[in-house]
């Protein structure tokens, strides 16, 4: 539905004007013409309200009227003192015509222009909200694997996408967290010994029974040594109290002859001395026997005791590496256990995002804008953002987009279309003419004003 006839009077800086629009019409002229007070004429004729400030200095009555091309005319008279609006359908009054006019358009749409030109969010703002779209959360919840909580009022595609980026950011940890793991499993392989397994150490019991035995060597030796010597000892005693009874005898039987016989007895008690010297000198060379021995047992002892020692040593630090390296085979298990873990639940997560896109381009494929997407707050057309779009798919999106706000009454308002290069206005030009839209574009020139129409 487009409109066929334009007429206008006493409205803003337009006395009167009547124009039979097209398809694509273009008001062109100096500034203070009257361009955006025409444009300003189509917007309030559908807007609908009180806005005494649209009638023309001067003027007691201003008038809007459209005519469509299905026979429905939308009157519009502002005063001072009031703004009514009527339509008529083929001669005959309509009632509440309001809501008449709220199911034509959307407000005229959105301006391509002012898309074009406009920062990334409020293009991709304006995207969504020509796109109304629901998420399916049981859907998603099959999709993740977990139940999702989606927030009424927020877009499917804004839901989809941060729910992607937040699997995505937990696959980044998940990844690193595999990494890490790796790196420390590679790190304590790298202590084992080659191989699989270690060789059991030796059996140590043996050899403890063998200490004992060298031990027990030891013990008796020196027992014998220590009983020989008692034996020499109690010999020692005996000859040196039997040397003394029979001296003491020939002492008693030379008292009578005590006199005479004092020069025998200090004889008999040097040669008694002697003997007991003698007897010591004996013992002591014994005892020194006795002792050499005994160093030489102890020497052989320790030097058995020291080897057996160490071997028993050897076994133990053995036995002390092999649990150690099973302890870190036991380890390396239980991390590359949980390494798996790790990759399955990066798998999953991988799966959730393909999912994911799956379902956003699900949703985006009934669009009449192919390969449309929103990622990060920035609008994506093939992958490519939009501010590396050419020119011609650029105003191919916000053409597309006008259309899905613009309601059954197609019409656009553009001003300031003199912003648009030439390259961007000649597709703006193309794409609108090709659309079912009515386009009424205002653009600076150096003349009066000059409106034309095309078909």
């Amino acid at each position: 539905m487009h409109i066929n006839k334009i007429r206008v009077s006493q409205i803003l800086g337009i006395e009167h004007l009547e124009f039979d629009a097209g398809k694509f019409n273009e008001i062109s002229g100096e500034n203070g013409v009257g361009k955006t007070s025409f444009l300003e004429a189509i917007k309030s004729a559908v807007r609908g309200g009180d806005d005494a400030t649209l009638l023309r200095r001067g003027a007691e009555r201003g008038e809007i009227v459209l005519v469509l091309d299905d026979n429905t005319e939308i009157r519009r008279r502002i005063t001072q003192k009031a703004t009514t609006t009527t339509v008529e359908r083929n001669g005959v009054k309509v009632q509440r015509p309001a809501e008449v006019i709220k199911g034509l358009t959307d407000m005229l749409s959105v301006n391509p222009v002012d898309f074009l030109r406009a920062p990334k969010k409020l293009r991709v703002n304006a995207l969504l909200e020509s796109l109304p779209m629901t998420a399916d959360a049981e859907r998603i919840a099959k999709i993740v694997g977990y139940e999702v909580k989606l927030e009424d009022g927020v877009h499917a595609l804004e839901q989809i996408s941060a729910l992607h980026k937040s699997i995505f950011d937990d696959r980044t940890g998940t990844n690193r967290a595999v990494r890490e793991k790796e790196s420390t499993i590679n790190q304590l392989s790298a202590t084992l010994p080659d191989g699989e397994t270690v060789d059991t150490p030796a059996d140590k019991s043996g050899l403890l029974a063998a200490l004992n035995v060298i031990d027990g060597k030891k013990d008796a030796e020196l027992e014998r040594i220590a009983t020989k010597l008692d034996t020499f000892r109690k010999g020692r005693d005996d000859g040196i109290a039997a040397l003394k009874a029979v001296s003491d005898k020939k002492v008693d039987d030379w008292q009578a002859e005590i006199a005479a016989l004092q020069q025998k007895i200090a004889d008999e008690k040097i040669a008694h001395a002697a003997a007991v010297a003698a007897e010591n000198e004996k013992f002591a060379d014994i005892e020194r026997k006795a002792g050499q021995q005994r160093e030489i047992t102890l020497k052989d002892h320790a030097e058995e005791r020291e080897d057996t020692a160490a071997k028993i040593k050897s076994i133990e630090e053995q036995a002390a590496q092999a649990t150690k390296h099973q302890q870190t085979r036991d380890t390396i298990k239980s991390m590359r256990a949980a390494s798996d873990l790790l990759r399955e639940d990066a798998e999953r997560q991988t799966a959730a995002l393909e999912s994911l896109e799956a379902y956003k381009s699900e949703l985006l494929s009934a669009l009449p804008i192919d390969g449309l997407s929103v990622v990060d707050g920035e609008i994506f057309r093939h992958e490519i953002p939009f501010d590396r779009l050419n020119s011609g798919q650029q105003v191919e999106i916000a053409v597309e987009i006008a259309k899905l706000r613009a309601g059954p009454l197609g019409i656009i308002c553009v001003d300031g279309i003199e912003l648009l290069d030439a390259k961007h206005f000649e597709s703006f030009k193309e794409q609108a003419l090709a659309s079912d839209l009515q386009l009424f574009v205002a653009r600076v020139g150096d003349s009066d004003m000059e409106l034309i129409a095309e078909a």
